[in-house]
């Protein structure tokens, strides 16, 4: 697909003459950075990553004409040439810097295991989780959510759209040129003729237009399975007209609310039609920038999972919560308004009519276990401004724990403690929890999820008992934190189990 393929990791400095050939100049660099910002322009149809700023978060243009990589993983292809770049956490440790075992299909695996989990980015994954597993990279990922999202709307109905068309009719219908009959017609003779513009209930419209002309183009380009679908797509477009469109023909376009699920659709084909991607053959003109942030695959991922598991110990997670402020009110010159500052949680969970806050914090955290220096560790490692966010979270919310979420690294095992900072004060000490959470998927997915599933029952002290009563099986959940059989009884929850 591509001449030469760099794989690097997020936060990766790469030097002007280790860059693709075509991309070393000044002037391909410049264009580069162009192709980037169009596609940072166009990333919020995937997600909303908190980013204010208008200038593309993608890679640093740096020095000696140099690039260093960010927060964002996934495949740049420009110019033929294409750059992969990793989560950090791919690595075994802290100081590992070798590439060699990096893989696209790794990426994927845990890409769409991430995802499927994730609230905040706008994919249907849990629909067609298991067709995307199939996907070899991230090009084709997105060209099997694209059919999917099309197949999905045209099932529900075929799109039709009122045009309006002008044409000279031998009756009035619509609204009526006057202007042109007085000027036009009435001179040369054409008095029966009447300049009319009406609406026409049309199937051939623009949104229909761009639809086939980005299937055309992919059709060429993905998996025969893809392509068989594409075709039956096409076959039900027939009488749509061939018309080469571009990424502004997607612009202005005006859908109703029963039709509000084609908006993806028009934001992916402009995506589509914006890359300017080819066959799989060699096209040294080939560029496409599928881009995620770690950070946010991160937090909704380990929310999403949490979620899942604590629903079924009875509590509930809710994500980017935010009812509280950090101010109440502000008061100037005797005039009082309203709150202010408002706080946001990553995490917040409801287990035993306990509280508990969870932040996710995206970054090396080295391993405590067998670890001498893990003091220095947490004073090194750990942001002195997120313990204070924690901090403050717990005294407006009167708890005494608060939790700081960490990523392991690749072919850890769990840990089973962790340590906890402790911040005294005269109106009650709060814990600071330093968890490191079970990320990276490998083969044996299920071994991933049930390290991190006994992380999550470790924090809210969840213990599962199993026993036999007739010839049902039932299972027992309690409360480890509760040393009083009948207290731990009355935590108890019977849930059947088929």
């Amino acid at each position: 697909m591509s001449e030469m393929v760099l794989d690097r990791y997020e936060y990766s400095k790469i030097s002007n003459a280790k860059l693709p050939v075509s991309w070393q100049s000044q002037s391909s660099l410049e264009e580069l950075s162009d192709f980037l910002q169009k596609n940072w322009e166009q990333r919020s149809v995937f997600y909303e990553d908190g980013e204010v700023k208008s200038q593309q978060q993608f890679i640093d243009f740096i020095g000696s004409g140099g690039i260093r990589t960010k927060k964002y993983i996934g495949t740049i292809v420009y110019k033929g040439e294409q750059l992969n770049i990793y989560p950090r956490v791919f690595s075994t440790e802290k100081d590992d810097h070798d590439t060699d075992d990096l893989t696209q299909k790794h990426m994927m695996l845990n890409l769409v295991k991430w995802i499927e989990y994730c609230n905040k980015l706008n994919y249907p994954f849990i629909n067609i989780s298991s067709e995307l597993n199939d996907s070899e990279d991230l090009r084709e990922l997105f060209i099997t959510l694209y059919i999917g999202y099309v197949r999905s709307a045209v099932e529900r109905g075929l799109y039709y759209q009122y045009v309006d068309e002008t044409e000279d009719c031998t009756s009035i219908k619509g609204k009526f040129d006057i202007k042109d009959y007085m000027i036009l017609k009435i001179p040369t003779g054409s008095a029966d003729k009447f300049r009319c513009t009406y609406s026409k209930f049309e199937f051939d419209n623009k949104v229909n237009q761009i639809i086939k002309c980005t299937c055309k183009q992919l059709i060429n380009m993905t998996s025969k399975k893809n392509q068989k679908v594409l075709r039956t797509i096409l076959v039900r477009m027939n009488d749509v007209s061939d018309v080469k469109c571009t990424p502004n023909d997607c612009n202005g376009l005006r859908l109703s609310k029963m039709h509000r699920h084609y908006e993806v659709i028009i934001s992916m084909s402009k995506m589509f039609l914006l890359n300017k991607m080819s066959n799989y053959s060699m096209d040294t003109n080939e560029s496409f920038c599928f881009l995620f942030p770690t950070d946010l695959l991160f937090e909704g991922f380990i929310g999403g999972f949490m979620k899942e598991v604590l629903a079924k110990a009875g509590g509930k997670v809710f994500l980017q919560e935010s009812k509280m402020s950090l101010v109440e009110k502000i008061v100037y010159k005797g005039k009082t308004s309203g709150a202010a500052f408002t706080m946001r949680h990553d995490i917040l969970a409801e287990y035993h009519d306990k509280i508990f806050v969870l932040d996710t914090k995206y970054k090396e955290m080295s391993r405590f276990e067998d670890n001498p220096d893990y003091e220095e560790t947490i004073s090194k490692e750990a942001k002195q401004s997120d313990l204070y966010q924690v901090l403050e979270y717990a005294r407006k919310r009167n708890i005494d724990d608060v939790y700081l979420l960490y990523p392991m690294y690749r072919y850890e095992e769990k840990e089973d403690d962790f340590p906890v900072a402790i911040s005294e004060s005269p109106s009650g000490d709060i814990n600071v929890h330093f968890i490191r959470v079970p990320f990276i998927y490998e083969e044996d997915e299920t071994k991933t999820n049930q390290q991190l599933t006994d992380v999550i029952h470790n924090i809210f002290k969840i213990d599962y008992t199993v026993y036999a009563d007739s010839d049902k099986e039932y299972m027992i959940e309690g409360s480890l934190s509760s040393k009083n059989d009948d207290a731990k009884k009355s935590l108890f929850q019977k849930m059947y189990i088929p």
